[in-house]
């Protein structure tokens, strides 16, 4: 079942955007691409390769999207969306929720999207869960726990913000 937000084409906010996003129709496959359907979350992360808590944003992403499935969750495309790529600014205007994650104070993946009118439904940010940023070319200076206890809480903020939809329904 869709809420009545989906069923109207998404969120107020990314009804609003659609038109500073230029956004038409999905569709336009390119040769060789496999139509799926839409995930019910998009999810944005800040996937700095810059940084350890960047890095650890896009690790636990595709971690999320392994558990629970891209039916469930899948990873938008941050540079196309601020690029104004069409085809995924209809996709995330047709998603019934949008997750950011970002790796630190400076909220740029919040931030970025907010200047395209974009507002996420959830949010989660690496400092709230106590990891330091270790600064420039810090890249890989992340374990196996931390990707870990970031996706932990990926995977709750999506439920919980599916709950939060299956109960306006």
């Amino acid at each position: 079942m869709i809420d009545s937000e989906a069923a109207a084409g998404g969120s107020p906010a990314r009804q609003a955007s659609s038109a500073s996003l230029g956004a038409t129709a999905v569709g336009g496959l390119m040769e060789g691409q496999k139509k799926a359907g839409l995930p019910k979350v998009g999810l944005f992360a800040c996937f700095s390769g810059g940084s350890n808590t960047g890095s650890l944003t896009g690790m636990a992403a595709l971690e999320v999207v392994k558990r629970l499935g891209r039916e469930t969750v899948g990873i938008c495309s941050l540079p196309a969306i601020l690029n104004d790529v069409p085809r995924q600014s209809a996709m995330i205007e047709s998603m019934e929720k949008l997750v950011v994650i970002d790796g630190c104070h400076n909220a740029c993946a919040k931030e970025l999207l907010t200047k395209k009118g974009i507002v996420p439904d959830a949010y989660l940010n690496l400092a709230d869960l106590h990891l330091i940023k270790q600064g420039p070319f810090s890249s890989l200076a992340f374990t196996e726990d931390e990707v870990k206890l970031v996706a932990d809480a990926l995977v709750s903020t999506v439920e919980k913000c599916l709950s939060q939809s299956a109960g306006l329904k």
